[in-house]
């Protein structure tokens, strides 16, 4: 099997049992929907990541984990403490709440280091066409 239908086969198979699963213990279509969407596009995004860009794994110092480290702090800390247990909300739906932030974290991450490498690895490409070529101009 190809490996980008596998992936999406993955990310797919993982945004369904989100859905499935939190529209059986919550019983919000919508919530658990979007929630499914999310870690089925997240997940797709990091195999995606992982496959095209290799050499672009984070590093082992703390200056290269920095970014990772605070992006998946806050993201933790506004799905386990900002739908906190004071809310006047039930578990259920405290539950989705929390798998659909750490899913659209998981979105926003992949597809941030996805812009970030294409543009990177699209500099190079232009750097190295010829000047009369559509890549090396720059413009709309």
């Amino acid at each position: 099997m190809e490996r980008s239908i596998r992936d999406t086969a993955l990310g797919v198979l993982v945004g369904a049992a989100i859905a499935g699963g939190l529209y059986w213990v919550g019983d919000a279509v919508s919530l658990a929907l979007v929630a499914g969407l999310c870690w089925a596009v997240g997940g797709k995004l990091t195999l995606l990541i992982g496959d095209r860009f290799p050499a672009y794994a984070t590093g082992e110092s703390w200056a290269d984990k920095r970014w990772t480290g605070l992006s998946v702090g806050l993201v933790t800390l506004a799905a386990f403490v900002g739908v906190s247990p004071y809310l006047p909300i039930s578990s259920e739906l405290r539950l989705g709440l929390g798998f659909l932030v750490v899913g659209a974290g998981l979105v926003a991450y992949a597809a941030g280091t996805l812009a970030v490498l294409e543009r990177v690895d699209g500099d190079a490409d232009a750097a190295s066409a010829p000047r009369d070529s559509p890549r090396a101009t720059s413009g709309d």
